[in-house]
């Protein structure tokens, strides 16, 4: 019977482990080389992407933020309800605004794919100039409180409020307001009457006029300023006079509603001189001061 040759068999052993071992190794090196192919090809190139696209995303999003705020400014006017004299103010607001939320430059979410994102950030970079849209969107709302303002000083005023306006007009040469005492219509305060009334003196009125005081001589010799607690009351007014336009002797002059005021001017100014008057008369009404 042969004999067993262990040596040999450990030596075989021994190879077997190297090899097995030799391709581990291998095996390993294989399974590093793709780890590291895919972290600078694909996992290393999308987070880069991702990062330019948050910083890009938070530039837009700030330049956003400035023009929304002008944005909430003009709409709490806008939802104010407030009356403006210009009733073309608001609908010029209301234009801006829309202009301005049109103009807004749309933020997506971080897409999946790396070269989605690339696209992305390509069209976020991209300059954002809102300076027209803020601009405007001042004017307007500007332009909108002012012209609230304006109708608020037209808007049932105090007999010396009109007074001292009337007295910055170059051509009026004197005014005196209604009391109870001389006022010719006798409506001082009554119910559907005025609240004030200031006649005044123009030096165009070439004709001579009759009566004690400015107030007795009337509106023939410049015209009436009425103040009306609500601007219905100051178009019924105004409906009245229009009865007597064109009668020779009962014509008082022209006579336009403007907020609660009725603006007259006498019947002795020519139409062109009325309507000059009558202007100059609004313009410092609702002066701004």
């Amino acid at each position: 019977m042969c004999g067993v040759n262990y040596e040999d068999m450990d030596k075989k052993t021994e190879v077997n482990k190297m090899k097995k071992a030799i391709i581990g190794i291998i095996t390993l090196l294989v399974i590093a080389a793709g780890g590291c192919g895919y972290y600078f090809e694909v996992y290393s190139p999308h987070e880069k992407a991702v990062t330019q696209f948050d910083t890009a995303k938070k530039k837009v999003e700030a330049k956003n933020k400035e023009l929304q705020t002008s944005i909430d400014n003009s709409e709490k006017l806008i939802n104010s309800k407030k009356e403006a004299y210009d009733t073309s103010a608001l609908g010029k607001l209301k234009s801006a605004d829309n202009s301005a939320k049109k103009a807004l430059v749309s933020v997506p979410e971080v897409p999946k794919k790396t070269d989605a994102i690339e696209k992305a950030t390509k069209e976020l970079e991209k300059p954002i100039d809102y300076s027209t849209q803020i601009s405007e969107l001042k004017s307007a709302s500007e332009a909108f409180e002012n012209s609230v303002k304006q109708l608020k000083q037209i808007t049932n005023p105090t007999s010396d409020f009109v007074i001292q306006r009337l007295k910055e007009v170059s051509s009026i040469t004197g005014t005196q307001a209604v009391t109870e005492n001389n006022d010719p219509n006798g409506n001082l305060n009554k119910q559907g009457g005025y609240t004030a009334a200031v006649y005044f003196t123009d030096k165009d009125v070439t004709e001579e006029v009759d009566g004690r005081d400015i107030v007795d001589k009337g509106t023939d010799a410049g015209g009436c300023i009425e103040v009306y607690p609500t601007k219905k009351d100051a178009e019924t007014r105004n409906a009245y006079l229009a009865a007597f336009d064109g009668a020779e002797m009962f014509n008082s002059g022209s006579h336009e509603v403007h907020g609660t005021v009725v603006i007259r001017t006498s019947t002795n100014l020519t139409a062109a001189q009325q309507k000059d008057l009558t202007k100059q008369i609004l313009d410092k009404l609702i002066e701004l001061k």
